[in-house]
């Protein structure tokens, strides 16, 4: 039986797909990936981690965008992490205004649906960004964060927190999450 070849689409075939559609879409192997609705909960953590960094980045020469932030990673794989933060000048991808190449910190709400691929093939196109010093892993059904740092050899060092009292040293920025603000009015909500 013959098959079918698929089509691969190229960066800015994606691009121009993307930027005229109604939902977000990532890119990954020549192909879009449609991203699915998140769940009340979902959004509340994505909304609260948000929110905390834009307060405790305040003043710094960090900045934190929400997931209307696309993230290109170095072999034109195109993502839209919940929280990204920047750190100096944000540098965009052939003079757009739309692609971010320089991220210090990406954050994704795991959900039951994503996070294999969010731990597996995503964080493997992630690592390729120079740039990226720590990511971070929040989980919807407890309070439970994994955070990965870029060490000096460029290995990768896990370390989890577990509970709302639980809090996260960021040295690269400077700063640490409260895992009690991430996860504030979020575990009540359908998730």
């Amino acid at each position: 039986m013959a098959t079918k070849p698929v089509t691969r689409l190229t960066e800015q075939d994606y691009l121009d797909l993307d930027r005229a559609a109604e939902y977000k879409s990532e890119f990954v192997g020549g192909e879009m990936y449609a991203m699915s609705g998140g769940t009340m909960r979902h959004a509340s953590l994505g909304g609260n981690t948000y929110a905390h960094f834009k307060t405790l980045l305040k003043g710094s020469r960090c900045t934190a965008f929400n997931s209307d932030v696309r993230v290109r990673a170095k072999n034109g794989e195109y993502f839209y992490p919940d929280v990204t933060v920047v750190c100096g000048p944000p540098q965009t991808h052939s003079d757009s205004k739309d692609i971010c190449t320089n991220p210090a910190l990406i954050v994704e709400v795991l959900s039951p649906s994503t996070a294999a691929y969010d731990r597996g093939l995503k964080f493997q196109l992630y690592r390729t960004i120079q740039t990226l010093k720590d990511y971070l892993m929040i989980h919807c059904d407890a309070p439970y964060m994994e955070h990965y740092s870029r060490q000096a050899d460029d290995s990768w060092v896990l370390r989890e927190y577990h509970g709302e009292t639980a809090r996260l040293p960021l040295p690269n920025l400077e700063c640490e999450l409260s895992l009690g603000e991430i996860y504030e009015g979020g575990m009540e909500l359908p998730g």
